[in-house]
């Protein structure tokens, strides 16, 4: 199978009349394996990357079936594909735990458009968030690629293990943050100490950012809980 293949397990109650659709969709592009009717956890259900339950007997008859595919399996998106789909079926379908919808007579190449929309949905919504390069507060820069915090343009003379605590603290800007999470983070970088580390590391980086008792800061202990950063600009 091509890289770029996508495998599709195709279970229908009525094989002859899905057949048009096996050869449609490996024009598409896909691979199609047989999950018999009786058995969705049959052959292809490892590898297959959706199912495509075809129903040439209607939706109502089988509503039974799709909720038991959804729930066994989870993971796999579920598109059910029916001819004459009134909107009590398309309701009920989605209601039963299939991901999408379609009537027959729109085609295979809109069935394989519809499945590659939903596969880069999943994807999207699988893939990690990104982590920010900057992150900006008013005057107040941090670079994370140059290890690096300009204040009004100049830099901020910081350690390593002080950069880390700084950079967490400000990844959750206006969050309160606990000392017990920060010591599990940044345990690579603790060498003063296993408790008071995190107190005295935020000691000096107040000092270098200039947070002074009287007037706005930075940093803010939180009574019983931790530090929390504060995205006030300057």
């Amino acid at each position: 199978m091509p890289r770029n293949s996508r495998s599709i397990g195709l279970a229908c109650d009525d094989m002859a009349a899905a057949l048009p659709w096996r050869q449609a969709l490996a024009d598409e592009g896909m691979t199609l394996d047989d999950w018999p009717w009786t058995s969705p956890g049959g052959p292809g259900s490892e590898r297959a990357d959706a199912l495509l339950l075809y129903l040439a007997r209607g939706v109502t008859e089988q509503l039974g079936r799709v909720r038991e595919l959804a729930a066994r399996r989870p993971d796999l998106p579920i598109v059910v594909v029916c001819r004459g789909l009134r909107e009590l079926d398309h309701v009920l379908a989605l209601e039963m735990g299939a991901d999408d919808v379609f009537d027959a007579a729109l085609g295979a190449a809109v069935a394989a458009a519809r499945l590659r929309a939903l596969w880069r949905r999943t994807r999207m919504a699988d893939a990690p968030p990104a982590v920010p390069d900057e992150l900006h507060f008013g005057r107040l820069s941090l670079l994370r690629r140059e290890r690096c915090v300009l204040r009004q343009g100049l830099p901020v003379e910081l350690t390593e293990g002080e950069f880390e605590l700084l950079w967490r603290l400000a990844s959750h800007a206006g969050e309160a943050v606990s000392r017990q999470s920060l010591l599990r983070e940044l345990r690579g970088f603790c060498d003063d100490g296993p408790d008071r580390s995190i107190d005295s590391r935020v000691y000096r980086i107040r000092t270098k950012l200039g947070d002074r008792n009287g007037a706005p800061q930075r940093i803010r202990t939180i009574r019983n809980c931790g530090y929390l950063f504060s995205p006030v600009p300057e």
